[in-house]
């Protein structure tokens, strides 16, 4: 791309990428979680990723890399294999991300269309699958969204959620709905911030692009630390919202719909706009982090951390081969996983990959003016988010919590194995030496 990004683009990919889809999928699982504290939940999430965004920040000023988490732990450790299987995880985990963006895409279109079967079949799976599809047949013949189409819609995406949380928040008040709910604060919104951690991963597509940037490293800092706080305030503003304009019992039978049940509480033109804003925000969603990972793919198959046969790294564009094999994935999570298993699934791996960057700013921290306190607040709180959340889902949802052990056993089982080859094939060769 010619043109250079300068900071309102950067805010602007930033809110998109935080925002964007995660505020319609996820917003749901983390009201059942916190109820009417779902605004205290968001802002403590809000303080741990913004320490890991911090972290993230002082790495890649100390580092020559521009590839993100795995590029700055190659670098700075020297551990091929830490970077791999961080590599991996991120993988996993915006495929997890994409497949919470596809069911939200369903979702909206089921209740919007107004149909629920076809074919005797729940009508959300078809939805979901076609979204995918959609985008990538349109990366694989190079024709996905352009880079000013999607500044463009996250402006308009924000803004209507924003004005959602702005008019509910008047109706609320003049109803005398609003609720603090401190009076009813136990450990729910401890866990709901590590259930929601998914919600805030977007800034850190930034760092992949950083190259497109005008002065990269500056614009990049400030868009990230202008980005979050902006996102921040839309979630806690709408969690608000919604948690007093509706009863725990709407949400917990459709947390897909808390979006559109707050805003058709308001105003069913209101409630339109959500809607449709929900579908095309999904959507693009589902785009720009498909064609992003794919980018991301294409990097570690070149670095020989993903098998060859996912694509072809000397592609010019995202190698066609690397789009399908995330597009059948992400397709298959959609169809066959909860939303529930998707939304918690990819919080997992994002709260790993933010906590293992914050550890090593702090490892770091003598190279340059990082501080200490931001590191450790974020390595601290993505180490008890991750404790928090398995345990939440023993408890709650244990089919959600032997799925994702099975997921990780079988992802680090073939990682184990693909870099092991090397090894493998040279005791195999020994001994056909020796016979």
């Amino acid at each position: 791309m010619s043109e250079e990004f300068g900071l309102p683009t950067g805010v602007a990919l930033g809110v998109g990428g935080i925002v964007g889809g995660g505020i319609y999928a996820a917003i749901g699982i983390v009201v059942m979680a916190a109820g009417v504290l779902t605004w205290f939940a968001y802002s403590l999430a809000t303080v741990v990723v913004i320490c890991c965004a911090y972290s993230y920040v002082k790495v890649n000023a100390i580092t020559d890399s521009a590839g993100g988490s795995v590029s700055f732990i190659e670098e700075l450790t020297g551990r091929g294999t830490v970077a791999g299987v961080v590599g991996w995880t991120l993988v996993v985990g915006y495929i997890g991300t994409m497949a919470m963006y596809a069911y939200a895409f369903g979702a909206y279109g089921q209740m919007l269309l107004g149909i629920q079967y076809v074919w005797g079949l729940p009508f959300r799976p078809f939805l979901s699958v076609a979204i995918v599809a959609l985008f990538v047949g349109l990366n694989v013949l190079g024709a996905s969204a352009s880079g000013a189409t999607e500044r463009y819609l996250v402006f308009v995406q924000a803004g209507i959620i924003g004005i959602f949380g702005l008019v509910g928040l008047w109706f609320g008040f003049s109803v005398g709905d609003l609720r603090l709910g401190l009076s009813e604060f136990a450990t729910g919104p401890i866990i709901a911030a590590s259930v929601g951690f998914v919600s805030f991963e977007g800034w850190q597509l930034l760092f992949y692009d950083q190259e497109q940037f005008e002065d990269p490293q500056s614009t990049l800092a400030k868009s990230v630390f202008i980005s979050i706080p902006i996102a921040a305030a839309i979630y806690i503003l709408v969690g608000f919202v919604i948690t007093s304009l509706l009863p725990p019992e709407v949400v917990s039978a459709q947390p897909e719909a808390a979006l559109l049940y707050g805003a058709l509480r308001v105003s069913k033109w209101l409630a339109l706009a959500v809607g449709l804003a929900g579908l095309v925000s999904t959507a693009s969603a589902i785009n720009s982090t498909l064609f992003s990972e794919a980018i991301f793919t294409k990097n570690l198959i070149a670095d020989d951390i993903l098998p060859s046969e996912m694509g072809d790294p000397d592609d010019d564009a995202a190698p066609a081969r690397t789009v399908l094999v995330i597009g059948f994935f992400t397709a298959a999570f959609a169809v066959l996983g909860s939303l529930e298993a998707v939304v918690e699934f990819a919080s997992l791996a994002f709260i790993v990959v933010f906590g293992t960057v914050s550890a090593l700013a702090f490892v770091n921290r003598d190279e340059t003016d990082i501080r200490t306190l931001p590191p450790v607040v974020g390595m601290v709180g993505s180490a008890a988010f991750f404790v928090m959340l398995l345990y939440f889902l023993f408890t709650r949802l244990p089919h959600v919590f032997f799925l994702v052990v099975v997921i990780a056993v079988v992802v680090f089982t073939v990682e184990a194995a693909y870099f092991k080859r090397d090894s493998i094939k040279e005791g195999i060769r020994e001994v056909e030496k020796e016979v």
